[in-house]
């Protein structure tokens, strides 16, 4: 695959490279062209961005400026960044990624560091994530809580692979169960002292002003939650309260402005000590509540 116009790649030095590529981007525009540019011939020469700031002068060879074009058409088309490289960062860990799951965000972390609090005294605690997508939430845990079991869910077989790809990367295969099923519905009644949920929140009618890298290449599936965004939220509360045991809690994502909504949904469901976590930006991140 080449980008239209390619003949106007140098066939020279690196850095004359990234300058083609800088420029296609911005014409393009995507954001911070430079610093992708930077990322993308990383990417397509296999050089360290150490090396690509220093000013990678050595020639292209032919394969790598037919990386390099193909990487920046599909980056010009509003691919993410993160399906180009295959993996996300996520609580200080390298999360492979592909199209059929959600790109793991800073936000999320959230659910991580609760999890870690509310389960750090436990002896062998039992933890669910309900519609694991890449495993992040699950792999996190399990990485920072030795002695944590979890069983992970999602409905999408595709996604359910890359999380057990993901656990065995990272040495908690063992300890991560990634099962295919609906929600909870895998999980056994009374037997779990967390569930945490990053499921899809979006209202319907919003899907279409997301911004294209969202909109266009991440699955609808992990982003559409109903007429209000809320639909999943609700699902994944109303079940956690069969797979709970006394005393355990629920931790969920929730868009900008849904928190006070979830708050009420867990208080009526009989969940207590509920309330709402801030991310960086100062927004009402997660909705936590505890069985009691």
């Amino acid at each position: 695959m080449t980008v239209e116009g390619e003949s106007d790649l140098p066939p020279a030095a690196g850095d004359r490279a990234l300058a083609w590529a800088s420029s296609r981007l911005a014409n393009a525009g995507v954001p911070d062209s430079r610093l992708e540019a930077r990322l993308l011939l990383g990417l397509a020469t296999g050089a360290s961005q150490a090396e690509v700031l220093a000013g990678l002068r050595r020639p292209l060879c032919d394969p790598e400026r037919e990386a390099l074009s193909e990487l920046v058409l599909r980056r010009c088309r509003r691919e993410p960044l993160a399906y180009l490289r295959g993996a996300q960062e996520f609580y200080g860990l390298r999360f492979a990624v592909n199209r059929g799951v959600l790109i793991p965000r800073p936000e999320t972390e959230l659910l991580v560091e609760f999890g870690l609090e509310v389960l750090g005294t436990h002896q062998e605690p039992l933890a669910g994530d309900v519609g694991t997508g890449s495993g992040c939430i699950a792999v996190a845990l399990a990485v920072n809580l030795p002695t944590l079991r979890l069983v992970a869910t999602d409905i999408r077989r595709s996604a359910a692979e890359v999380a057990r790809r993901n656990a065995i990367e990272h040495g908690v295969a063992d300890r991560v169960l990634v099962v295919v099923g609906d929600l909870l519905a895998p999980v056994r009644q009374g037997s779990l002292d967390l569930v945490v949920s990053n499921p899809p929140y979006i209202p319907s009618a919003l899907i279409g002003s997301l911004q294209e890298e969202v909109r266009c290449w991440e699955p609808r599936v992990a982003l559409e939650g109903g007429a209000d965004g809320l639909s999943l939220v609700s699902r994944v509360a109303r079940e956690s309260r069969c797979v709970l045991r006394r005393g355990g809690w629920l931790a969920v994502e929730v868009a900008m402005g849904q928190a006070n909504d979830a708050r009420v949904a867990f208080e009526r469901l009989g969940l207590r000590k509920v309330a709402a976590r801030r991310d960086l930006a100062g927004v009402e991140r997660i909705v936590v509540g505890r069985l009691v």
